[in-house]
C-alpha cells in the first residue's frame, strides 16, 4: 500500500506503474500539494485501521468476558431487569463491533483501490469525527452538486491536520 502512495516510496519501490506526466506539465506547488495530499491519506489510512482493528477486538474482548463471567453476569442482568440488561449481552456486542471493525477494512480497501488507481481527486472520504460517525467513500461531484463545495482528500474530518482549510465545516471552496 504505502509503496504505491507514499512519495517518498513510490519512485524507488513502486509496485503499480504510475501515470507518465510530462517534465514541467506539473508545477512544483501542485506536486507539493499531491504528495501532502497522499501523506494525509496513509495516516487516515493508519487511523482508519488501528479504529477497525481495535472495535473488531474489542468486540472478542467483550465477548471473552462475557464467557469467563457468565454466571456472574447472568446474575447481574436478572437483577437489573429489562431493558438495561440487555447492554450486558457480550455476545451481541460482538456481533455489533465485529460488524463494525468489519465495515472499516471495507471502507478502507475501497478508498485504497481508488487512491492506488490514482482516483483519489474524483472520491474522498468523509469521516466527520472519529469518534460518532463511521467513514465513508463519496464521489467528489456529489459533494460539489450539493453544496458547490468540497473537502480535501486525505484530512481526517475534512481539514487537514484539524485546521479549517477556509471553506464551511473545514471544506475547501471549489472555483
Amino acid at each position: 500500500m504505502e509503496v504505491n502512495i507514499r512519495p517518498s516510496f513510490r519512485t524507488k519501490y513502486a509496485t503499480v506503474p504510475q501515470k507518465k506526466v510530462p517534465p514541467g506539465s506539473i508545477s512544483k506547488t501542485q506536486r507539493l500539494a499531491n504528495e501532502k495530499r497522499d501523506k494525509d491519506i496513509i495516516k487516515t489510512m493508519w487511523i482508519m485501521v488501528a479504529w477497525g482493528l481495535s472495535i473488531f477486538l474489542g468486540g472478542f474482548a467483550i465477548w471473552g468476558l462475557d464467557r469467563v463471567f457468565c454466571s456472574t453476569i447472568r446474575r447481574w442482568r436478572h437483577d437489573i431487569g429489562l431493558p438495561w440488561g440487555i447492554l450486558l449481552e457480550g455476545h451481541g456486542w460482538w456481533h455489533i463491533m465485529t460488524g463494525i471493525g468489519s465495515y472499516f477494512y471495507i471502507v478502507w480497501a475501497i478508498w485504497l483501490r481508488l487512491c492506488l488507481s490514482e482516483k483519489q481527486d474524483e472520491y474522498m472520504l468523509n469521516w466527520p469525527s472519529l469518534f460518532f460517525s463511521l467513514p465513508e467513500v463519496i464521489p467528489i461531484a456529489s459533494v460539489k452538486k450539493k453544496n458547490g463545495q468540497t473537502a480535501s482528500n486525505g484530512g481526517v474530518n475534512g481539514k487537514a491536520n484539524g485546521k479549517s482549510n477556509g471553506g464551511v465545516d473545514g471544506h475547501a471552496k471549489i472555483p
